[in-house]
C-alpha cells in the first residue's frame, strides 16, 4: 500500500463518519428544544465542516507549496 492508496483510504472513512454526524446533528438540530444542546450541535457541525475542508484542501496546498503539479 502507498501514500495515496492511505490517503484515499483516510479521506473516505473521513467523509462517512462526516456525513454520519452532520445528518445527525441536524436531526438534532431540528428536533431539540434545548438551546444549550443545539449550540453545542452547532460546534461539532461547524468542526466537521472545518475539518472535511482541511482533509481535502491538504493535498491541493502541499502541491501548490512544493511547486508541483496537482493534476498531474
Amino acid at each position: 500500500m502507498d501514500l495515496m492508496e492511505i490517503s484515499a483510504a483516510i479521506r473516505t472513512m473521513a467523509v462517512f463518519f462526516g456525513v454520519i454526524v452532520a445528518a445527525y446533528g441536524g436531526l438534532v438540530l431540528m428536533t431539540s428544544k434545548n438551546v444549550f444542546q443545539r449550540a453545542e450541535w452547532k460546534e461539532t457541525l461547524l468542526g466537521v465542516f472545518v475539518g472535511l475542508s482541511v482533509i481535502f484542501l491538504a493535498p491541493l496546498v502541499a502541491s501548490l507549496l512544493s511547486g508541483g503539479s496537482y493534476c498531474g
